[in-house]
């Protein structure tokens, strides 16, 4: 089969594009036309070259599979099951088409794993969980472990983010104030004397609101760029090593860091071990959706060891990343040939840690931020008495 590029417009008058693995053309115009497409142009290319920037949210992957187990489990032909997904209005409109090129590559004769792995924004874990549920006969179990893993992520997600909410908005609240008093209040107070200082952190301030509102327009492209430039790295996962950096100059931040990349590898490795992955490809897959770069550089030694005949417990020890409880409940899995059953245990118990350790980790910071801030405030506010005085004395003269 070859790779065949094509422009067309759908049912509701939008031009889409995409590429989609076919014999020939004709089959490709007539799978276009089954979808209701009107097919402009159809060309047959070398490769499937397709930049995928951003991947699925999470919270529309929990959505999609949930859904899709419960249908398949209910009997529902997969193919089926994603033509009428691909019509959900709770999906957004970039995912609805990635759920449309699913089906019309399954309508080609791929698997619903390739057809996932050819999308190119489906991660390894929810792809090998399907590889594994087709080839075992198993889809819809495999699904349901899928839904279950990324709901479980999901929740876990939420309360993290929920416990940090009142420090950012803390954080946010005290930027806009010192704003408001370094670069609107401060220089009015200033020009009522009509001296500035040339010296001192009052004059400074006083450059910086002159040269920004000079370069108002080019301060305003460049702090958008900056802050766009820092959410798409945050989504990189080199962002996972300057989060470890910092974190590592905050004990508690870097504790909370290790448990969630402990509570996360766990988890994936009893929901791949469980759908019949193999252990040496688990763990490395598991090692990659922990986040934590001190589990990613040492997966490959552990995977390598089990290749070796060792057991798992005994190559968790050799790396020496791991808590104690880990390795030696992952022994206890592998006697009793529950290492599924075990490891979900040991997730559920770091999950436990990591909502305890949010809630110490913010206690700590609540404080410090207000402390900071209420200090700030005060510096500036003796700042601007002094400045202000010494202007008064030297009008006096």
């Amino acid at each position: 089969m070859a790779y065949y590029k094509y422009v067309a417009v759908d049912k509701t008058g939008k031009r889409v594009k995409g590429t989609l693995e076919g014999d020939n053309e004709s089959q490709i115009i007539d799978l276009l036309k089954k979808r209701q497409y009107a097919v402009l142009s159809v060309e047959q290319v070398s490769s499937r070259k397709e930049h995928v920037f951003f991947g699925i949210s999470l919270a529309e992957l929990v959505i999609f599979s949930r859904q899709l187990s419960t249908m398949v489990g209910a009997g529902v032909r997969i193919k089926d099951a994603l033509a009428i997904l691909s019509n959900q209005v709770v999906f957004s409109s970039k995912f609805r088409k990635i759920i449309t090129h699913l089906v019309i590559s399954l309508e080609t004769g791929s698997t619903f794993s390739e057809a996932l792995r050819n999308e190119k924004v489906f991660d390894s874990i929810f792809i090998n969980l399907v590889s594994a549920g087709e080839e075992g006969g198993v889809l819809d179990k495999s699904l349901e472990k899928a839904a279950d893993f990324y709901e479980s992520s999901k929740r876990l997600q939420d309360e993290v983010k929920s416990a940090m909410a009142y420090p950012i908005f803390v954080l946010v609240f005290a930027i806009g104030v010192i704003f408001i008093i370094s670069f609107y209040i401060l220089p009015r107070l200033i020009s009522a004397f009509g001296s500035i200082p040339t010296s001192g952190i009052i004059s400074f301030l006083m450059n910086v609101n002159r040269f920004l509102s000079t370069h108002w327009l080019g301060s305003i492209i460049t702090i958008v760029f900056v802050v766009v430039g820092f959410v798409i790295f945050m989504r990189t996962r080199f962002s996972g090593y300057v989060k470890d950096i910092f974190a590592n100059l905050f004990p508690p931040a870097a504790k909370l860091r290790n448990m969630m990349g402990v509570e996360r590898f766990c988890r994936t490795l009893s929901v791949l071990t469980g759908s019949g992955v193999l252990l040496t490809k688990a763990v490395e897959m598991a090692a990659a959706a922990s986040n934590s770069p001190r589990i990613m550089k040492k997966s490959k030694q552990v995977s390598e060891r089990v290749k070796e005949g060792a057991t798992l417990r005994q190559a968790m020890i050799e790396a020496g990343i791991f808590p104690q409880i880990v390795y030696e409940l992952v022994g206890t899995g592998e006697e009793t040939g529950k290492l599924e059953e075990v490891l979900a245990k040991v997730a559920d118990f770091y999950e436990d840690q990591v909502r305890v350790g949010v809630k110490k980790l913010v206690s700590l910071i609540e404080p410090m931020l207000i402390a900071g801030v209420g200090g700030f405030i005060a510096f500036m506010a003796f700042t601007m008495y002094s400045t202000i005085f010494q202007l008064q004395q030297s009008i006096g003269r």
